[in-house]
């Protein structure tokens, strides 16, 4: 059964893991709404939240960083790219 929005930020949220990797087109409520909703959550808004959608970059780009995405990463692209990603947001300064 795949799980809605809700859920996911239910599970970050009791979680609160140091990356959030979403994707944009979920159930119930949209990954542009689930970023914005643990960016409200203190414990949550400071996670790195990465946008992974199929959507293109400048689709979902300043609606993204509206929300409270970090990063952005397509879906349908090598291996390495999100791993990639993950790595030098993983060694930015705090």
């Amino acid at each position: 059964m795949r799980q809605g929005g809700y859920a996911v930020i239910s599970v970050v949220r009791a979680w609160i893991p140091e990356i959030a990797v979403l994707d944009i087109n979920m159930p119930e409520i949209d990954g542009f709404a689930v970023a914005g909703e643990l960016r409200k959550h203190e414990p949550t808004h400071a996670i790195l939240i990465v946008a992974f959608t199929a959507h293109d970059e400048s689709t979902i780009r300043a609606e993204g960083i509206a929300a409270g995405f970090d990063a952005y990463c397509q879906k349908g692209c090598a291996p390495e790219s999100p791993l990639h990603l993950l790595e030098e947001i993983a060694l930015r300064p705090i």
